[in-house]
């Protein structure tokens, strides 16, 4: 009699075996296909060998999931012999963060679908979920918008992001914020701004263009609050530190900026924590550490 391992093993082999074949005639028919279609002009040897290699790689798609979850299992199980042999000591958990809901609202306005490409909608995406999980993790959590949400960002979601439909405090708005909310407790933050944010208000609602661009539309977040004629501002970045590039930040580190600053009440702090470093200037970067430190200390001194 076969043993349960075996017959695993062997169903296994049989299901990557009948879906490689199917795999298989799958591209042998888009080849086909193009044949067909192009029947004065033939494939080039360059497009032939990429086909090739396409079919390939998904003929061992199966067998390297197989692999990797093999290599887990190992991985896990090897762990686990240290654990009980006193060779790896467990990770400390982490104290878990006493939170205090904050009243403030952010949105993150996902009207620029038709602006970005591909790539950038992937990026987009993935800001998002990290401002999911600062949230999710922030001493002070506030209730997160994202409006008009449709398009690419929320195919993206429902194909890729799935687990999308368990996150909590998060609204999936379809429709735009004017529709959302009262215009008069609308502040759009945008670099382009001339008006300046010197505290959070908890009356107000902070909306974060959700756009990735590499910067090519400039003033379009500006533009867009003069239209809809709600009031617009920027982060004081500039009153704290030196920046060697523009004061553009991704969606994600201007939510963590904000969210840090409902922990500590420090600008310079929250820029500091947040901004990656990269954009700062190497000798304002000094000096607006010693400043920080020296305005932290005259805290407590006085």
């Amino acid at each position: 009699m076969e043993s349960k391992d075996t017959i695993e093993e062997t169903s296994s082999e049989d299901i990557i075996s009948e879906k490689n074949y199917h795999l298989s005639i799958s591209l042998n028919e888009i080849i086909n296909e193009k044949k067909e279609e192009e029947p004065q002009q033939k494939l080039s040897k360059n497009a032939l060998k990429r086909l090739r290699r396409q079919q390939k790689w998904e003929e061992t798609r199966e067998a390297r999931k197989l692999a990797l979850k093999e290599k887990d299992k190992r991985k896990k199980e090897e762990k686990r012999k240290a654990k009980e042999l006193g060779l790896l000591q467990p990770s400390p958990k982490k104290p878990k963060v006493e939170q205090i809901p904050s009243d403030i609202k952010v949105v993150i306005d996902l009207s620029f679908d038709e602006l970005m490409t591909d790539a950038e909608i992937t990026s987009l995406t993935l800001q998002l979920s990290r401002c999911y999980s600062a949230n999710r993790s922030a001493m002070r959590p506030v209730n997160l918008y994202f409006t008009s949400y449709g398009g690419r960002v929320q195919e993206r979601f429902n194909t890729k992001l799935q687990n999308h439909i368990n996150w909590k405090n998060v609204v999936f708005e379809t429709r735009a914020y004017l529709d959302c909310f009262n215009k008069d407790e609308l502040v759009y933050l945008t670099a382009d701004s001339n008006e300046y944010i010197q505290e959070l208000d908890e009356q107000k609602i902070y909306i974060i263009g959700g756009l990735v661009d590499k910067n090519r539309h400039k003033n379009i977040c500006y533009n867009k609050s003069q239209k809809d004629e709600i009031a617009s501002a920027q982060l004081p970045i500039g009153n704290y530190i030196q920046l060697s590039t523009r004061k553009v930040l991704t969606v994600n580190h201007v939510f963590e900026i904000l969210s840090h600053w409902l922990e500590c009440k420090d600008w310079g702090k929250a820029f500091l924590e947040i901004i990656p470093q990269r954009k700062f200037n190497a000798i304002g970067k000094k000096k607006d550490r010693e400043e920080n430190e020296n305005h932290v200390t005259s805290k407590f001194v006085n």
